[in-house]
């Protein structure tokens, strides 16, 4: 079907000017419209990507994926958990731990706070990682010492050394004065900041630390903690015994990544908007072109140019103008994703102290990019299929009766 006569005549069609230019004006307009649907469409995607990415390694990376625990959050054989996890596929490490609400008081204020009692021989615990070794050995070998969040030590104004007051209710009892929390001393030994809101909220002792402060009985701990190579793979975890549930990232974490990606779905249909009004407007000036040249596709049919043919000289017209716009919208996307800190800088916008890093995060996946291009080219056909259609319908007689 596309010969090298439709294809020439194709090409004359988009770029002519003639008397009649308010077509050709509306297709000029309808390719930049492309262009600018795409290329925004790409560098918000990859924002917004990176966003998603930046939050899943900052802030899954350090709290437990999934939780074995039970209804009283009491667990007495850890050991035995831990070795139905030891052959699983997907599971990274296990580490068991002790978990309450706590009031944390230092001199400037009392707050509350996640109190985790957690092993510090265990190599393979996550949040351990975050401390350096002056920390993590102080954490080990200092009875009743506490390792608080970058965001909780400043609000509580406190400082590796100081002493902070640790109380539960979880472990409290009674007394002639009545029902007494459980309370102690802990000396803070050092902070650890990951960037995410886990620093305004979370409290590290050790394992034997919280047992004793929450009364526990030996070798007893609230349950374990597992870390996945994927976290969004929970589901995948095999079944438990009866009395036993997991408690996964998706209950206490899970609204926040929805809402990234209820965001990101947003933000891509506004722009897709923009492509559609764009391939609406190549329909339209289109549309105006078959009027306008009925006399002409009369002709050409005269002098045998078969329907197919002149189906085709049209689709390569308005093709024309989807192609070109969806290409350059595609390089320009790549060129700002690819040099955005470079655009924001030149721009003096500034957006690093809410990407929580040195520079916005970036993620081109080519999956998705390859689904932008040939979505919007795709898109563009469509719209010419019609207006090609009809200008393959005009009946040489009529059209040519007043000529």
């Amino acid at each position: 079907m596309f010969q090298p006569l439709t294809l020439m005549l194709g090409l004359r069609y988009a770029g002519a000017r003639g008397r009649r230019s308010f077509a050709s004006f509306v297709s000029g307009f309808s390719t930049i419209g492309i262009l600018l649907g795409v290329a925004a469409l790409m560098l918000v995607s990859s924002v917004m990507n990176g966003f998603e990415q930046q939050l899943k390694t900052n802030l899954l990376g350090v709290i437990p994926h999934a939780l074995v625990t039970n209804d009283a959050r009491r667990l007495s054989d850890p050991e035995a958990q831990a070795g139905r996890f030891a052959g699983v596929p997907g599971v990274l490490a296990s580490s068991p731990f002790i978990s309450a609400e706590a009031m944390v008081q230092g001199p400037a204020a009392l707050t509350g706070a996640e109190l985790y009692g957690v092993d510090p021989d265990n190599a393979s615990d996550r949040l351990l990682s975050q401390l350096d070794e002056q920390t993590l050995g102080y954490f080990r070998d200092l009875p009743y010492g506490v390792v608080l969040g970058a965001g909780l030590a400043r609000e509580l104004g406190v400082t590796p050394g100081d002493k902070v007051r640790l109380t539960v209710t979880e472990g409290s009892r009674f007394t002639p004065l009545g029902r007494v929390p459980s309370q102690r001393l802990f000396t803070l030994v050092g902070t650890f900041a990951t960037g995410q809101d886990v620093d305004r909220q979370l409290a590290l002792t050790r394992l034997e630390d919280a047992g004793r402060l929450l009364r526990y009985r030996p070798g007893q701990v609230s349950g374990l903690r597992l870390w996945l190579a994927d976290p969004f793979e929970v589901s995948e975890l095999p079944a438990l015994d009866a009395g036993l549930k997991y408690e996964t990232w998706q209950h206490s974490r899970g609204e926040l990544f929805q809402a990234v990606a209820m965001e990101k779905r947003l933000m891509s249909l506004m722009l897709a908007l923009i492509i559609l009004v764009a391939a609406f407007n190549i329909l339209s000036a289109m549309v105006m072109v078959v009027t306008d040249k009925e006399a002409e596709i009369a002709m050409l049919q005269t002098l045998g140019l078969s329907r197919n043919r002149v189906m085709a000289v049209f689709m390569i017209q308005g093709g024309f103008s989807g192609v070109l716009g969806s290409l350059l919208g595609f390089a320009l996307g790549l060129l700002l994703t690819l040099n955005l800190d470079a655009v924001l800088n030149a721009l003096g916008i500034n957006f690093y102290s809410s990407a929580g890093g040195s520079q916005l995060p970036v993620l081109l996946l080519p999956g998705q990019l390859v689904t932008i291009l040939f979505s919007t080219l795709a898109l563009c056909v469509l719209a010419s299929l019609y207006p090609a259609w009809r200008a393959s319908r005009v009946q040489p007689a009529e059209a040519l009766r007043y000529e």
